[in-house]
């Protein structure tokens, strides 16, 4: 396999891996209620046979598996259960705001929104959000195209416009200007500042499908409590028809539009990684104008005429589907990016 497709097996099961991780995290933190209250065993038989009962059994083998714990349930020791449970505590959180193993991870726009809505600078917030700043500052919007679960999900929705066509439905190709994001980023901040409330959070689709995915695992094993097993969309709010409308807005009227010019978290990724490290580089020797890299490229750049810019989120998609091999991966801007932007 050819490094630029392996390069995009790799994003492709990192974003499935994040989805994942958002859907597990509030299942590790009600088994590690069960386990804590030494009541793990009993809900176990209770909802076996449910979603509720192979979630809780798929999370045991699996902690099991990685703390090396061999007995089955029911017949484990006080110390075997105090190491699954410090390892179901080892990763809580969301793509908001993640703990991973004692390391804390806060995306940009949540502590630049408890910034502006508690009018402080707390010591942990500096900490939480170094390694996803100095990430961006090296790789550039990264975070938009490798690890954020609705960029997966978007990404998803653009590959069914294809159905359209088959259908005889043309899809739209609306435009929107890129810097309407910043807009949002600046009025959302400022009312933040003003309410002493953070309000970007409600807007921004990695945060909503965090807490999407914590209300639709609470309730479910609510109601498994009450003997109503199964499957239940009573935990989801508003938040999941607003990204669906956002699903079947770039659906219809354009890909990645909501990503392109509207998502505040996108401002600050594209702001801290507009002087990145890692860049995509044209070689014009190579290069015969075919355009593939443009029609690959869902944030709306044109590598082939080297305007990339800051909203590249190097994604890899048009070194890739560049049959030339004419784009690659440099450090820094490149002779070719400098001569463009001067």
């Amino acid at each position: 396999m050819k490094l630029p497709r392996l390069h995009q097996l790799s994003r492709r099961t990192l974003q499935v891996f994040v989805l994942f991780l958002t859907l597990l995290t509030p299942v590790l933190a009600r088994y590690a209620n069960y386990l804590s209250a030494r009541e793990l065993d009993k809900v176990s038989e209770r909802f076996a046979g449910s979603p509720q009962g192979v979630a809780l059994r798929a999370t045991d083998a699996t902690l099991a598996f990685a703390t090396h714990v061999e007995r089955p349930i029911g017949e484990r020791r006080k110390a075997e259960q105090d190491r699954l449970l410090i390892a179901a505590r080892s990763v809580r959180g969301s793509t908001w705001s993640l703990e991973v193993f004692g390391v804390t991870l806060t995306d940009p726009l949540a502590a630049l929104e408890s910034i502006a809505a508690s009018r402080s600078l707390p010591w942990i917030l500096i900490v939480g959000v170094l390694i996803p700043v100095l990430g961006t500052l090296l790789l550039g919007r990264v975070f938009c195209s490798w690890l954020c679960p609705a960029g997966f999900l978007l990404e998803l929705s653009g590959k069914l416009r294809g159905l359209l066509r088959v259908l005889e439905l043309k899809p739209g190709k609306v435009r929107l200007w890129h810097g309407d994001k910043y807009l949002i980023l600046a009025v959302g901040l400022a009312f933040s500042f003003v309410i002493g409330l953070p309000m970007l959070g409600y807007l921004y689709p990695p945060a909503l499908i965090g807490r999407e995915a914590h209300n639709g695992v609470t309730v479910m094993f609510d109601r498994a409590e009450e003997s109503r097993l199964g499957f239940s969309a009573a935990g989801l709010t508003l938040a999941s028809w607003f990204l669906l409308a956002i699903a079947l807005v770039e659906l219809g009227f354009g890909p990645r539009l909501w990503c392109r010019a509207l998502c505040p978290g996108g401002a600050v990724y594209t702001l801290l990684g507009h002087r990145r490290v890692v860049n995509v580089e044209r070689n014009p020797v190579n290069c015969t104008q075919c355009g593939s890299c443009v029609l690959a490229c869902e944030m709306g750049l044109s590598p082939m005429t080297d305007q990339i810019g800051g909203e590249c989120d190097n994604c890899g998609k048009c070194v890739a589907d560049c049959p030339d091999d004419a784009l690659h991966y440099v450090l820094g801007r490149g002779k070719r990016r400098e001569e463009v932007h001067s």
